[in-house]
């Protein structure tokens, strides 16, 4: 399997319950029907908040239930806030995170790879990869064209819904050779990940990080 970097040594960590169930999980619950855990994780949806604008994504849980859910726990923990959008290819693809050569790596954190059947489209937003394979949910890329070239190497585990122009804009910002990637000249960072459920009717929607 394909990597973006090589060579990254990552600390995996076991990751607990975030929606029901036990982790990991994976298939239908007994009697064919959609795991109950995957059916919950429909509910929920997400925002970036950049300092360059909002991006909104919308989960794909019955594709990659495990990279969702690791995705809300991390978020709902405040994991992703202040992560720095540190590789930019220009007009193509914006990477958040920790650099694979940074000192520190978002929780230590690693799930196995699911393979999703989602093209790589403009606004598909997928989980990195290390170099043995697994995923790296410590490190977000968001497409910004069409990139059939990826199909089946990354999980693809949301899309943009709102706030691609914001990630074209990320994309479009001037770089700089860094640790032999492009990184972005300007500071741009996520200044929160918001995790929300959607409401029931009648309901008011509320951000479930406390």
């Amino acid at each position: 399997m394909k990597s973006l970097f090589a060579g990254v040594a990552l600390l995996c960590a076991a990751v607990g319950p975030v929606v029901g169930g036990t982790f990991p999980w994976r298939g239908p619950a007994p009697g064919g029907e959609p795991h109950p855990a995957t059916v919950a994780l429909r509910d929920y949806t997400a925002t970036l908040r950049t300092n360059l604008g909002d991006i909104a994504l919308r989960f794909e849980p019955d594709a990659a239930p495990n990279a969702v859910r690791m995705f809300v726990k991390l978020a709902e923990r405040g994991s992703y806030d202040g992560a720095r959008i540190y590789c930019v290819f220009k007009d193509r693809m914006v990477i958040a995170g920790t650099p694979p050569s940074g000192a520190k790596v978002a929780d230590g954190e690693t799930a196995a790879y699911e393979d999703t059947p989602q093209s790589v489209t403009a606004g598909s937003v997928l989980v990195d990869r290390a170099a043995d394979g697994r995923n790296c949910p410590g490190r977000l890329l968001i497409v910004l064209a069409d990139q059939a070239h990826l199909d089946g190497d990354y999980t693809v585990f949301a899309e943009v819904t709102a706030g691609l122009d914001v990630a074209k804009r990320i994309g479009s910002v001037a770089t700089r050779p860094a640790d032999g990637s492009p990184a972005p000249i300007e500071e741009i960072v996520i200044e929160q990940a918001l995790v929300a459920k959607k409401p029931s009717p009648g309901a008011k929607e509320t951000d479930t990080k406390k």
